[in-house]
C-alpha cells in the first residue's frame, strides 16, 4: 500500500514498492531510500483553480492510505481550497491532502503539463499546492531536457544529469520541514514533467543513474549550482544568495563557453532611466552623477558598485545592481560601467549567477573530448563522484 512519505535524516522515505535502499556516506552510513523527489508544479486558489486530468480512471487516496475514489477518471477537474480542505471538482473532502495515483501506463496532467508518478494535493490556507512525487531518474531526465539544449554534446548532458541529481538530494536536506523539495522553476531547477522530457534527457539520466557529487571529509551532498554562461571565469559563492562558502564553488577559469551568444554583451541605458531606477530602489538622493565598480572577484564578477549622487554615495553589490537595472538587461553581475554622453554603457560577460558549472562551458569541454567526470571535477574542484545505486 502506498502512503504519504515522511522525512528521515533529510532524505525522503516512502513505503512505496520498488524502493532503492542505499548507503549514503554523507549521512554517516545511514540507510536511506531514494524513491521520490517532491516537486511543486502548481498552486491553486478558490478564484484561480488548478485543472487536473487523467486519461484513464485513477485511484484517489488519503494520507493514511484510505481509498477515496478507486475508478475515477478526471476530465479537466478543478482543484481549489475550501476552508482549509481540498476541493476536487464539486466535492470538498474533509482532508488537507490527497493523492492522485494514475492507472498503469497513464499519467496525471496539471494544467497543460503531464507528469510521471503521483500528484499530491496539499491545502495550505486559501491555496492548494500540486506536488509531483516523481522517481529520481524521471525527474533528472526532465531537468536535463529543460535546462540544456538538445544540441549539446552527450557528455555535457551527462554533467547536467549528475548536477541535477546531486542538487535534488542536497535540497531534500534543506527542505525537510516543507511539503516539497524543489520548485519546478529557476528558483530550483526547471522541470516540466513528461511534456518536455526528451530522448536526450532520458539517455543522460540513464547513463549516469545514481551518480552524485560529494565533498569534504564527511562526504556531504554538493549544492551543485550551475548557470548558463560564465564568460570566462565562474563566480565565487558570494555572488549568489544562498550559496555556501565551500571549496568546490570558489570559481575556476573557463575558456570553453565562447560559443554562447551571451559570452559577451553590451547594454546601453539612458542616464535618465538609470537615475529613475536607482531613485526608486533607494540608492540615489538628488541627481545621479556616477556609477563605479569598486571591487570585483577574479574574472570580473562585481562585488561592489558605488552609486554617486548629489545626496552622497551608496554602495551595493553587483547582484543587487543587476536586480535594479533588470536581469533581462544585465544578464549577469560580471560587468563594467562607463558613462558616455547621456547614457551608461554596460559591457558584460556571461548569463546567470555564474556559480558552479558553466553549462555552455560543459558543452565546449565535451566537444574537446572531456567526459562528464572530467568536466564536473573541473567546475567543482575537490568533489568526489560516487554511485549510490
Amino acid at each position: 500500500m502506498l502512503v504519504l512519505p515522511a522525512m528521515v535524516a533529510g532524505v525522503l522515505y516512502s513505503c512505496a514498492t520498488t524502493e532503492r535502499t542505499v548507503q549514503v556516506p554523507a549521512l554517516k552510513n545511514a540507510v536511506v531510500t531514494v524513491r521520490y523527489v517532491r516537486v511543486l508544479v502548481g498552486s491553486s486558489t478558490r478564484t484561480e483553480p488548478l485543472i487536473v486530468s487523467t486519461g484513464q480512471p485513477a485511484r484517489i487516496w488519503a494520507g493514511d492510505g484510505r481509498t477515496l475514489l478507486d475508478t475515477k477518471q478526471l476530465a479537466a477537474v478543478k482543484v481549489a481550497s475550501y476552508k482549509g480542505a481540498v476541493a476536487l471538482g464539486d466535492v470538498t473532502w474533509n482532508l488537507a491532502a490527497m493523492t492522485i495515483e494514475p492507472a498503469e501506463g497513464d499519467h496525471v496532467s496539471v494544467g497543460a503539463k503531464t507528469y510521471p508518478g503521483l500528484i499530491v494535493l496539499v491545502s495550505r490556507g486559501e491555496s492548494v499546492m500540486a506536488i509531483n512525487y516523481v522517481q529520481m531518474e524521471d525527474y533528472v531526465a526532465g531537468v536535463v531536457s529543460c535546462e540544456m539544449p538538445i544540441t549539446f554534446a552527450n557528455p555535457a548532458c551527462e554533467t547536467q544529469a549528475v548536477a541535477a541529481r546531486t542538487y535534488a538530494l542536497w535540497n531534500m536536506g534543506q527542505s525537510r520541514l516543507m511539503p516539497y523539495d524543489l520548485k519546478d522553476s529557476q528558483a530550483s531547477q526547471v522541470y516540466e514533467g513528461l511534456t518536455k522530457t526528451t530522448i536526450v534527457g532520458t539517455r543522460a539520466a540513464r547513463r549516469t543513474a545514481g551518480v552524485i557529487m560529494v565533498y569534504g571529509s564527511d562526504w556531504e551532498f554538493l549544492p551543485a549550482f550551475y548557470a548558463s554562461t560564465c564568460g570566462g571565469y565562474t563566480a565565487p559563492p558570494r555572488e549568489m544568495s544562498g550559496a555556501p562558502d565551500i571549496g568546490p564553488l570558489q570559481g575556476v577559469p573557463c575558456g570553453y563557453c565562447t560559443a554562447s551568444s551571451r559570452y559577451k554583451w553590451t547594454v546601453t541605458v539612458p542616464a535618465s532611466e538609470m537615475e529613475s531606477l536607482l531613485i526608486t530602489a533607494g540608492y540615489v538622493t538628488g541627481r545621479l552623477t556616477d556609477i563605479r565598480v569598486v571591487a570585483a572577484a577574479p574574472g570580473g564578477w562585481v562585488d561592489a558598485v558605488d552609486i554617486a549622487s548629489t545626496g552622497g554615495v551608496k554602495r551595493l553589490t553587483g547582484a543587487a545592481f543587476r536586480q535594479v537595472v533588470g536581469t533581462s538587461k544585465l544578464l549577469s553581475s560580471n560587468f563594467v560601467v562607463s558613462a558616455k554622453d547621456d547614457v551608461f554603457v554596460i559591457d558584460g560577460k556571461g548569463w546567470g549567477h555564474g556559480v558552479g558549472m558553466c553549462q555552455w562551458g560543459a558543452d565546449g569541454m565535451a566537444r574537446e573530448g572531456f567526459d562528464y567526470a572530467q568536466i564536473l571535477t573541473h567546475y567543482y574542484p575537490g568533489i568526489r563522484l560516487i554511485k549510490i545505486y
